[in-house]
């Protein structure tokens, strides 16, 4: 089975575009997650080890 071009690359162009908005998407809110606890071990003057080890053992 072949198939032709035309009819696969708008397929091949919606993939791509919600991959890009998906990784955008994703690398936000790695940021602002990344961000937020960084605030709130600063304030706690905790290393990145106990302040990561602490939030793990809490859940």
């Amino acid at each position: 089975m072949s198939y032709a071009l035309p009819a696969v690359l708008p397929f091949v162009v919606v993939v791509a575009l919600l991959a890009l908005v998906g990784s955008i998407a994703s690398a936000t809110v790695l940021a602002q997650s990344t961000a937020r606890h960084h605030r709130t071990r600063v304030a706690r003057h905790e290393s990145i080890p106990s302040y990561y080890r602490r939030l793990v053992l809490a859940h």
